[in-house]
C-alpha cells in the first residue's frame, strides 16, 4: 500500500503449475506466428502484463536453467524478447519470488544458476510454519469462516472455546492449506451457528480410519 507501483498491476503465476514447454511464452509473451497454436496477433508475457506492476513467481526453482538464464537478462537490463521476435522491448516490473526449496543447495547441485540467486536475493522473508505462529491461527479461522459462510450460504458465527484450543494444539503438517481444509469440512457438516471441536476431532478420526486402512 506505500509502494509507488500500488496502482500497478499485482500478477501471479506458480512455475510448477505451467507445462515446460508453455511457461516460456507465458512469461514473455510471443510475436504472431511464433509457434504452432500461437495467439494471431501476438500476445504480451506476465512480465509485461506487470509492467508499472509487480510480479510474483512462485516455486521459481521449477523453471530450467534456460529460462532462468533469460530471466537474469530482465533482472540485469529490464528488457524482453517475446517468443518469436528480435526486438527488445523495455519493461518496468518488481518481482517478488517464492520457493519452498533451499536455492542455495539447488545452486550447489547446479540445478539453480548462481548468478540468478544472488541477483534475487536482495531482501529474504522467511515464513515459519503455521505450528510456530500460533497468533495467527485463529485469525486464519475466522477468516475462513467469513469466506465459508459467503461460499455456502450459512451464519456461522464462531468457534467454541474447545474448537479454538484444538485448533491452537494441534502440529499442521500441512500448514494453511490443511487449516484451510478443516475449516471448510466442518463449515459443510456443522448443523448449528457454532463450530464446536466434534466438528474437527469426527475429521482426525476419519484421518486416522484412512491411514490404518491403507497400511
Amino acid at each position: 500500500n506505500l509502494s509507488d507501483r500500488f496502482q500497478g498491476s499485482f500478477v501471479a503465476i506458480n512455475c510448477a503449475a505451467i507445462p515446460f514447454d508453455l511457461i516460456e511464452s507465458e512469461l514473455f509473451g510471443h510475436e504472431k506466428g511464433a509457434f504452432t497454436g500461437a495467439n494471431a496477433r501476438g500476445k504480451p508475457g506476465l512480465i509485461e502484463q506487470a509492467n508499472g506492476g509487480t510480479l510474483l513467481l512462485d516455486e521459481i526453482s521449477e523453471l530450467n536453467l534456460e529460462l532462468q538464464a533469460k530471466l537474469l537478462h530482465f533482472l540485469e537490463s529490464d528488457e524482453i524478447y517475446r517468443v518469436g521476435s528480435i526486438k527488445p522491448r523495455k519493461v518496468n516490473t518488481r518481482f517478488i519470488v517464492a520457493t519452498n526449496s533451499d536455492l542455495l543447495e539447488l545452486t550447489e547441485l547446479n540445478k539453480f544458476r548462481s548468478d540468478l540467486y544472488y541477483r534475487i536475493n536482495v531482501a529474504q522473508i522467511e515464513m515459519p510454519p503455521l505450528r510456530e505462529r500460533q497468533s495467527d491461527i485463529l485469525l486464519l479461522a475466522k477468516f475462513y469462516i467469513e469466506k465459508f459462510n459467503l461460499k455456502f450460504n450459512k451464519s456461522i458465527s464462531k468457534l467454541s472455546t474447545t474448537a479454538e484450543n484444538f485448533l491452537l494444539s494441534s502440529q499442521w503438517p500441512g500448514n494453511i492449506r490443511e487449516l484451510r481444509n478443516y475449516m471448510e469440512r466442518a463449515m459443510l457438516l456443522v448443523s448449528g451457528n457454532e463450530i464446536t471441536v466434534d466438528d474437527f476431532i469426527s475429521q482426525k478420526t476419519q484421518q486416522a480410519n484412512s491411514v490404518n486402512r491403507k497400511v
